[in-house]
Parts: structure tokens; C-alpha cells; sequence
């Protein structure tokens, strides 16, 4: 072995890992005039091409290059002009059965056969969606993909953060990630006062939670369709690790949470108006950021199943 590659490896060894990008990006692909190209380097893609206002749903062959291409990459943004806002939970089906997630402050949208609801920032004032999650990972089958439609978004900010939890998992130290393999921990929907600040109302406030419960889940999860391990510890609904001091608990979630946070494994998603994204929540974790102002965002939104 030369001297040159010894000095390479233990140089390695002694500073923090980086991430090897090339198993995450991907190529531009093509099928039936429709057209992925990634989006950033480790999370995201682009589709363009695909039309779905005049009700035609696309091949069966397209639909397939989408959902693998949603597993690949993680989300998936159309186009400007590839569904209205009237037609949105059609292409949220084409990836499953689309059902409505909704709060008093995030309503249903008339029409969409009650599977959408709208996120608008003139209704909705409680600000858990500026904390990087999963949706509904308090539940243990969280929806496996959530889908936005951005009917209105402001004139500068009001983007969209995305991290690979995945890629994040392949940044932890080999020794460490086997332990934390071993490990559970307590996810709950009022870690952060989510059914809190949500129902103002006692008795619903008191239904909500009895729906509820904590749960206990692994703080390493491997993925039921790719089989990647990814990192399952999210800032909003994460409480503690279980079997462990509080202390010992709240650094070890800082450290998995300082992964998911880098932006060695995140992107930001700018919204143009009529955009239509989709992403894998499964292994996408995401915030909102809230430098918009008083500028108006609407967003409407369907989970699948």
C-alpha cells in the first residue's frame, strides 16, 4: 500500500464523515414525452411533461417511472400547469389512496371529494410547521406520502425545506448507528403542544388526545419498500429515547437531529404559483419557513395511504 493512500485513509479516519453523493443522484430520464431531472444532489426531482387537466391519467408505464422515481429521490415538484388546484387529489391517487389530514386550522377544500385540505396562512396561525417532521409520525403508520398544491405563495419567501433522513443515517459513525439500532423511542403528538394549540375546544382537545396515545418506535428505521435505514428521530413529535437518563436521551436526539439538519443532506424547495409537489414521507422529513411577511400562502394538501 503506498504512503500517499495510507495518509488518504487516515485522514479519513480522523475527521467527520462526508457523504458519498453519487448513490443519490440520479440522471435525467425520459418516457412518453415525460421527464425527470433531479433536483438537487440528494434529495428531489423535477417532472415535467406530464399534463393531467384534461382527465386522461397518464400510462401505466409513466406511472411506474413516477413512483420509483418518488423512492429514488424522495419528492417529486411538477410543473406549473400539470393539475389545478380543482383536479390536485388525482394526483395525489395516482400513488395510492389519497385521505384528508386536516385541523380546525387547516379546514378541508370544497371539492377534491373531501381528500384535500388547504394550509393558508391567512387562517392558519399555530407554527409547528416551522419544525423540521414527519406527518404524523405519532402514529405507527404514519401516511406514506403527503402531497402539496401551491395556489398562492407569496411574493419572496414561504419555501419549503427537505432532508433526506436516509443520507442522514449514512453520515452517522458505523459503531455509533449499530447502537442506536438497538434503541426505541416515545413519539407523541404533544411533545411540542401540537393538539394544543390545534382544538381550542376542551372536550375535543381531550378526544384528540385519546386518539392519540405516545407510541413506541425505533430510532433507526428501515425503509418497507427500498430497505435503506434511515434516522426516525424528528424534532416535532420525538420525545425520548427510551432506557436512557433524560440527559444521555436529549443528547443523543441532538446529535440525530444536528444530521438531519445538515445541509450536506437537505434542499430548499421554492414554490412558483400552481406547482404541485409530492414527497416520500417515510424518508423526507421537512419544515416550512416563515420569512414571508404578511404575504398570503395558500397551500392545499393531500396525504396517502
Amino acid at each position: 500500500m503506498s504512503a500517499l493512500l495510507i495518509e488518504e485513509q487516515r485522514l479519513d479516519a480522523v475527521q467527520p464523515r462526508i457523504l458519498a453523493v453519487e448513490q443519490y443522484l440520479g440522471a435525467l430520464e425520459q418516457l412518453e414525452g415525460v421527464t425527470l431531472e433531479p433536483y438537487s444532489p440528494v434529495v428531489g426531482a423535477h417532472v415535467r411533461g406530464l399534463r393531467l387537466d384534461d382527465g386522461t391519467p397518464p400510462t401505466e408505464a409513466v406511472r411506474a417511472l413516477l413512483y420509483a422515481g418518488l423512492l429514488r429521490y424522495g419528492f417529486l415538484a411538477f410543473e406549473p400547469g400539470t393539475v389545478s388546484a380543482e383536479h390536485f387529489g388525482q394526483l395525489a391517487g395516482l400513488f395510492g389512496t389519497a385521505r384528508l389530514m386536516n385541523t380546525p386550522h387547516t379546514p378541508a377544500t370544497q371539492g377534491n371529494d373531501n381528500k384535500v385540505n388547504s394550509i393558508d396562512s391567512k387562517v392558519k396561525k399555530t407554527r409547528m410547521n416551522y419544525i423540521w417532521h414527519i406527518d404524523q409520525a405519532f402514529r405507527h403508520e404514519p401516511p406514506r406520502f403527503t402531497a402539496l398544491f401551491g395556489q398562492k405563495v407569496p411574493t419572496f419567501g414561504g419555501d419549503t425545506l427537505f432532508t433526506n433522513a436516509t443520507a442522514a443515517y449514512d453520515l452517522l459513525d458505523p459503531l455509533l448507528a449499530r447502537y442506536l439500532e438497538t434503541l426505541t423511542a416515545v413519539h407523541d403528538v404533544e411533545t411540542q403542544g401540537f393538539l394544543t394549540l390545534a382544538y381550542q375546544d376542551a372536550a375535543e382537545l381531550a378526544a384528540q388526545r385519546a386518539k392519540n396515545p405516545p407510541i413506541e418506535a425505533p430510532l433507526i428505521r428501515v425503509h418497507p419498500e427500498t430497505g435503506r435505514k434511515q434516522i426516525y428521530a424528528n424534532e416535532l413529535y420525538t420525545q425520548r429515547i427510551l432506557g436512557l437518563s433524560r440527559s444521555a436521551s436529549q443528547g443523543l436526539l441532538e446529535v440525530l437531529f444536528d444530521l438531519v439538519r445538515s445541509p450536506d443532506v437537505q434542499t430548499r424547495f421554492r414554490w412558483q404559483q400552481g406547482t404541485a409537489l409530492i414527497w416520500d414521507n417515510r424518508t423526507v422529513q421537512h419544515r416550512g419557513v416563515g420569512d414571508f411577511g404578511s404575504g398570503h400562502r395558500l397551500l392545499h394538501r393531500a396525504v396517502v395511504e
